[in-house]
């Protein structure tokens, strides 16, 4: 009986050294996190001389923080992004002034973080101001 109880010790001391081998970095598990960028509204729809539109926009990037840029909006929008505290996601404000004309613009959203870039295109309609 006696021997049966050293085998077993045996056995776990030979295991253990392969148990804490497998220890270390487990990198190898956790694929890198690809950047990307969805706006969650599509078409956006904005009315000269009205009031701003909050559209969501969605980040996975592989860090906190990511650049943001948009371009193609037509002359009198303003653009504004702000990031939410804990992750690069966050809201784009759009306003266009009273003489921003009205139609269709396609504009482009570009992010970056950790030398990746990403991008999408989402459609801006600007409407005319309702006469009274």
């Amino acid at each position: 009986m006696f021997s049966f109880g050293r085998r077993i010790g045996v056995a776990i001391v030979a295991a253990l050294p392969a148990v804490t081998g497998c220890g270390g970095s487990h990198d190898f598990m956790n694929p890198p996190v690809v950047l990307s960028v969805t706006i969650t509204t599509s078409p956006i729809q904005v009315t000269a001389g009205g009031p701003a539109v909050n559209v969501k926009v969605v980040i996975v990037a592989p860090t906190e923080t990511a650049s943001f840029a948009i371009t193609g909006l037509p002359g009198g929008v303003q653009a504004s992004y702000k990031e939410s505290e804990s992750n690069p996601s966050g809201l784009l404000t759009l306003t266009a002034n009273s003489a921003t004309a009205p139609g269709s613009y396609r504009c482009t959203v570009t992010v970056g973080s950790s030398g990746q870039t990403a991008s999408t295109v989402v459609t801006l309609i600007v409407s005319a101001t309702a006469k009274p």
